[in-house]
């Protein structure tokens, strides 16, 4: 605070004068910067400031610095210097004040027009806005958005990490991460990864998701992307993640819809072209799995970024739709 309650000239001087009653006023109902004010008291720019700088110094409103522009604010009764009474008794009788009528009516004139704009903004930006969006959002950030939502005690598992793209987003938010896959070659940079981004919970195991080395029911969670479509037995792998997954846990699985790509049989080894829904959905009932949640979303990137991923020049590639379902294993059998 600018004021001392030990000092309360300036307290008291700030609010001697009309105008910074109906200041204080309406400062107390919103937050409003310059321009505004001088649109609701109609007088010049210079004297509204002028006044604000009067009432800032005696501690009654804060002033907030965006760029060029400058917000104003009245202080909470709870945060005044010159106590909470002082600043009660006084924004009471600002109520009464000549002219609060007609600064009411020009006040919600002023609010209305700022949120005619910010509609109009939005509306304007619509058709463009994925677009927007791109250009500074990072896919880490939206991944980690989720990865924040997993409780700090819990130990996780990731089959078939790949290169660990999750793995340091899961470590920030998980007590334990055990990062599964049967390539040593992808296992070599995921462990590169971790290491890059000093993650110190995560362990590493190369395993089949046929036959995984741990004991039952040991992790909270566990999380497979793209991985059941080149086992030979997505059943087994399902069976295997309930199996190391506590009771009341999760598991999340992330795959391709059914499609006729015939070429990732060849050059990304895939035994299995996605999946149908039912398909999936049966093997994680016979795991002992309860499905809670499908999601299906269609590509995202543009089709010069799917040529170019595809390779050997195929036009018209696009990849197929990608399911998400999220199963939890009963707390009772």
């Amino acid at each position: 605070m600018n004021i001392k309650p030990a000092d309360p000239a300036g307290v008291f001087q700030a609010v001697s004068d009309l105008t910074r009653l109906r200041l204080l006023r309406l400062l107390a109902r919103h937050e409003l910067n310059v321009q505004e004010l001088v649109a609701i008291l109609q007088m010049r720019q210079p004297s509204v400031s002028r006044h604000l700088g009067v009432l800032r110094d005696g501690g009654w409103v804060e002033q907030r610095r965006e760029g060029t522009w400058s917000w104003y604010r009245a202080v909470p009764a709870a945060g005044f210097a010159g106590g909470a009474e002082l600043q009660r008794a006084v924004a009471a009788a600002a109520e009464h004040v000549a002219g609060a009528p007609d600064d009411d009516r020009r006040l919600a004139a002023v609010i209305a027009e700022r949120e005619l704009r910010e509609r109009e903004a939005f509306a304007g930006a619509a058709d463009h806005w994925d677009q927007i969006r791109r250009q500074y959002e990072h896919p880490d950030l939206q991944t980690a958005v989720v990865a924040a939502l997993v409780a700090p005690e819990l130990r996780v598992i990731d089959v078939g990490t790949g290169t660990g793209a999750l793995l340091p987003l899961l470590a920030q938010a998980a007590a334990g991460v055990m990062a599964v896959d049967r390539s040593e070659a992808l296992l070599v940079r995921a462990r590169k990864r971790c290491r890059d981004a000093g993650c110190r919970n995560v362990c590493f195991q190369r395993a089949d998701v046929h036959a995984l080395p741990f004991p039952d029911a040991v992790f909270a969670a566990a999380y497979t992307s793209m991985v059941l479509h080149h086992v030979a037995d997505p059943g087994i792998a399902l069976r295997e993640l309930a199996r190391v997954v506590r009771p009341g846990g999760i598991v999340v699985v992330i795959e391709f819809t059914r499609h006729n790509l015939n070429w990732l049989q060849d050059q990304l080894a895939h035994r299995w072209l996605g999946f149908e829904r039912d398909q999936l959905s049966a093997w994680l009932t016979a795991a002992g799995l309860v499905a809670e949640r499908w999601l299906q979303r269609r590509r995202t990137v543009d089709e010069t970024a799917e040529r170019l991923t595809a390779g050997g020049g195929r036009e018209g590639f696009a990849w197929p739709d990608v399911m998400l379902a999220v199963a939890r294993r009963p707390l009772v059998p």
